[in-house]
C-alpha cells in the first residue's frame, strides 16, 4: 500500500503544477482516473492531452510525470517525449 501513497502524492504535485496549464474539464478528466486508482490511464491522460492541445509542461510538471512512470514501471522518456517543447 506504501507505493499507492506514494504514486498518490506524487499525482497531487502533478495536478497542482497542470492547473496553470490544464483547463478545469481537462484536470477533471485527470482527476476521474485518480479517484478511481486508475493511474495508468491518468498518466496516459495527462501526457495525451498535453500532446494533443500542444500545451508546454513546466519542468514540475515533467518531473512529476517522470517519477509516476518510473513508479508504474513505464519507460519515462516514452512519454516525456511526447510532451510539446
Amino acid at each position: 500500500m506504501p507505493k499507492f501513497d506514494k504514486i498518490e502524492s506524487v499525482f497531487q504535485s502533478l495536478m497542482e503544477a497542470t492547473k496553470f496549464v490544464l483547463s478545469k474539464s481537462e484536470c477533471a478528466e485527470i482527476q476521474e482516473y485518480i479517484d478511481v486508482g486508475e493511474y495508468g490511464l491518468a498518466l496516459r491522460a495527462a501526457v495525451a492531452i498535453y500532446a494533443e492541445e500542444n500545451k508546454v509542461a513546466s519542468i514540475e510538471a515533467r518531473i512529476s510525470i517522470g517519477r509516476l512512470a518510473e513508479a508504474m514501471k513505464i519507460d519515462p522518456k516514452q512519454l516525456l517525449d511526447r510532451l510539446p517543447k
